[in-house]
């Protein structure tokens, strides 16, 4: 009976201690308020350090909880930062976020989403975090323009295209690897 109880306290132990090894702390690397990610141990394939990066976001996600930031949204500062904690650095990190579809309101200022949500913008602060990272931001002008909003509407950090889908082949034959964040 000593035996198997001696047993059961080292199976606990050596779970206690495998789990708390596991446990480690949310880091924010380049966007420091946004995209928090874990800075894990071991892992066999990482990016390329000394790979020069273009990366082009289609962002699209809904606005049906417009007091807080999407998932999509948040999830472009979590590719730069997952980024970052694989060894990039953030000269090495080209990225543009086209913003189109309903993902278009999060673009206009705190007082026109206000008017639209009743509540602050959560984008605001946000988009200015990735300007301050260096991501070039584009929303679609034909989806600013469907939605009923109006160029100087939109934060001075946003650039107003022709089209998203013109961004996005544009970017993509400069040699863009695509991601699409939302529905």
């Amino acid at each position: 009976m000593k035996l198997k109880n001696s047993l059961l306290l080292l199976v606990f132990i050596f779970s206690i201690n495998s789990a708390m090894a596991q446990k480690k702390p949310w880091v924010n690397p380049i966007i420091k308020d946004y995209g928090r990610i874990l800075d894990l141990e071991d892992i066999e394939v990482k990016p390329d350090p000394d790979m020069e990066y273009k990366i082009l976001i289609e962002v699209v996600h809904d606005m049906k909880k417009p007091e807080r930031l999407s998932f999509y949204a948040n999830n472009v500062a979590r590719l730069i930062n997952l980024h970052a904690v694989g060894g990039v650095k953030k000269e090495n990190l080209h990225v543009t976020v086209v913003i189109h579809a309903q993902a278009t309101h999060s673009v206009i200022n705190n007082e026109k989403y206000n008017e639209k949500y009743k509540v602050d913008s959560p984008y605001e602060k946000f988009y200015k975090a990735l300007e301050e990272a260096g991501v070039e931001m584009i929303v679609c002008s034909q989806s600013l323009n469907l939605f009923g909003h109006e160029p100087k509407d939109v934060l001075p950090q946003i650039k107003i295209a022709t089209s998203a889908l013109t961004v996005m082949s544009t970017y993509q034959l400069k040699g863009y690897a695509f991601f699409k964040m939302g529905d």
